[in-house]
């Protein structure tokens, strides 16, 4: 019965035929693919990685949210915040490790809180569960860029003079809530839980709020750990947007982040904010699939 083996005896060079090696451009492109391929995989998982473990550390300092780890995928809750991607599944993975039945038991627990439940999973990483949340009605789709950026990549470019500080105390922390929940558009006490001093003093994060002729225009926050910049809540409200005051503010934490010895800042883009983030250096390597049910009047 023919097999594979053959195949390569059909195929082959015929008896006394010279092989050839390959020239060495070609060696050397195929090597190159093979690290820019290995490299690109490590920054994947490191972004993802990094969110894992960021909110880990931010949930731990909010008053009732948690995060447990189950059967491929982790339950996250965070009433006091209610916000889609803090409260729901995040799909683990892969298809074969997760537990449908558990699912959509976790799933009515979190509706049970009175909470809008949404899934996020890492798109086309299990598309059964991509499928089973379908079929459960979680039909509404975004898509969320994962973005990277090397110290090397970031573009510097010079714009409006900005006063950019980092902020600790209550005061700065408050300023930094309301240029938040302006920017986001949300009600300030959605997001009281998120600005306090007890978060702002969770290893690692810093937060920045730019001032322009003494007005808050813009804020920013960045967790540094395991050698990378996440970078979370760039907010700039209306008013103020088109000026390049987001891009600022971003920019300067993200070089602080860098100047702690960090090689790699990354973020899940919105939006709007995704052409500001590609113009600053940063790179898609991920998509992320937030899945919610519809909206309903």
């Amino acid at each position: 019965m023919p097999g594979s083996h053959s195949l390569l005896v059909r195929f082959g060079p015929r008896a006394g035929a010279v092989t050839r090696a390959p020239s060495a451009p070609i060696m050397i492109a195929f090597v190159l693919g093979l690290v820019e391929a290995a490299v690109e995989r490590d920054e994947v998982d490191r972004l993802h990685e990094g969110l894992s473990r960021s909110f880990a550390e931010l949930f731990g300092r909010i008053e009732d949210a948690r995060l447990e780890d189950r059967a491929g995928y982790r339950l996250v809750v965070c009433p006091r915040i209610p916000f889609p991607g803090l409260n729901g599944i995040w799909v683990l993975g892969p298809d074969e490790l997760v537990a449908t039945n558990e699912l959509e038991q976790a799933i009515s627990e979190v509706e049970g809180l009175g909470l809008a439940c949404w899934i996020e999973l890492r798109a086309g990483r299990t598309p059964a569960i991509e499928r089973l949340a379908g079929r459960l009605g979680f039909t509404h789709a975004d898509s969320l860029p994962g973005m990277v950026v090397r110290p090397a990549e970031l573009v510097i470019v010079a714009g409006r003079e900005l006063e950019i500080t980092r902020v600790h105390d209550r005061a700065g922390v408050a300023i930094a809530a309301t240029v938040a929940a302006a920017g986001f558009e949300v009600a300030p006490e959605d997001l009281a839980a998120l600005f306090t001093s007890h978060v702002a003093a969770t290893p690692g994060l810093s937060i920045y709020v730019a001032h322009a002729e003494g007005r808050p225009v813009s804020t920013a926050t960045i967790w540094t750990g395991d050698g990378s910049v996440g970078v979370f809540n760039v907010a700039t409200p209306p008013e103020y947007r088109g000026r390049g005051y987001g891009r600022a503010v971003t920019l300067n934490a993200v070089r602080d982040g860098f100047s702690t010895g960090a090689d790699l800042a990354w973020l899940q883009a919105s939006h709007l904010g995704e052409p500001v983030y590609r113009s600053m250096g940063f790179r898609q390597v991920e998509t992320y699939l937030l899945l919610g049910r519809p909206i309903t009047a």
